[in-house]
């Protein structure tokens, strides 16, 4: 299936072969079409609540003419610059101003001289963003994270460098010299079903306490070292839920940059109904129709009614295409009783 999830749809070629060669870099760089990106400790810049796209010879996604170039291309010289990729042969920079401090983040948004400028989180500004700048964005905010968490070698606690273009980090220690690459932690998310003897069938929900309440989700766990993705469905739906399960299917995954996770999205069958919970983990767990989930809320509706997770999560794409196939379930057994009887 074509992925249409958030942060899927990716436009950009990471060029793995051109962005070792320090010559093509800096030619990239210093072409004046190469698109750069702001980021500062999880926020991007905006100009009118659109995405800034700062290149020397014109503005991009926004109507603003950027006239007042030196405050873009000051802190593009001084300021850690990763490479993300090409489109059509035009790069695309993010410049990482995460070390400035609020006393000075504020007098460089007064040099670009233009109103509504402002830096805004990532997660918050979704809605602001088409499927492909999601993307850009969720792919450098996870390599910058990356990047800060491996400032220092892991064998040997030295300094370490960047190369490729922010891609390998290598250490400075010459008796050393370890690479470290970007790293991604798998994450198995699932939905469980149940289908009882009679009636319709059911899917279990759990509030978890790292998000609102009244917020119902999937169940998710990190992948443990020399596990299988279907085992640590398994292990993780037992661990929280106290539930046994089989027949494990994949259904679709999803790159998370928060901080840097792929969601990798199951449905499992339960064998029973029983539920024994993880407190640490769980407030509160329950089995859910597909007709009881059509009256939740939507994530940030006001009030004290059931909601379920926000669109952009591969979670939500789980409980829609549960209750959707549920609910054509329901449908061509209603339509098939109607022949029957006549």
């Amino acid at each position: 299936m074509d992925n249409e999830l958030t942060f899927c749809q990716m436009p950009l070629d990471r060029a793995s072969t051109l962005r070792k060669s320090k010559t093509w870099l800096q030619e990239k760089l210093s072409a004046v079409d190469s698109r750069f990106y702001f980021y500062w400790r999880g926020n991007y810049l905006y100009i009118d609540e659109k995405i800034c796209v700062f290149t020397e010879q014109c503005a991009v996604d926004t109507d603003v003419d950027f006239s007042n170039t030196l405050a873009f291309t000051d802190v593009i010289s001084e300021s850690p610059i990763t490479f993300l990729g090409t489109n059509e042969d035009i790069a695309h920079f993010v410049c990482d101003l995460s070390s400035m401090s609020n006393i000075e983040i504020t007098p460089w948004l007064g040099k670009i001289a233009f109103d509504k400028v402002e830096f805004i989180d990532f997660r918050r500004s979704l809605s602001l963003l088409c499927p492909q700048q999601a993307a850009i964005l969720s792919y450098a905010k996870a390599l910058i994270h990356w990047q800060k968490s491996a400032l220092f070698c892991g064998h040997c606690g030295s300094k370490t460098k960047p190369m490729d273009g922010g891609h390998r980090l290598v250490c400075e220690n010459e008796s050393c010299q370890k690479e470290h690459f970007p790293r991604t932690d798998p994450v198995v998310i699932m939905l469980v079903e149940y289908q009882p003897k009679s009636g319709p069938a059911v899917c279990l929900l759990a509030e978890h306490h790292r998000t609102p309440e009244q917020v119902f989700s999937t169940l998710a766990g990190f992948v443990d070292p020399g596990e299988s993705l279907q085992e640590a469905v398994k292990r993780e739906v037992y661990e929280e839920a106290g539930v046994t399960v089989s027949s494990v299917s994949f259904i679709d995954s999803q790159p998370w940059p928060f901080p840097n996770s792929l969601m990798i999205g199951f449905i499992a069958q339960a064998q029973g109904m029983d539920l024994c919970l993880e407190e640490a983990e769980l407030r509160s767990a329950d089995w859910f129709t597909a007709q009881q989930l059509a009256d939740f809320s939507e994530w940030g509706d006001e009030g004290d009614a059931p909601k379920l997770p926000r669109r952009e999560s591969i979670s939500r794409l789980l409980i829609d295409l549960w209750c959707e196939r549920q609910l054509r379930i329901a449908d061509n057994a209603l339509s098939l009783g109607k022949e029957y009887a006549q």
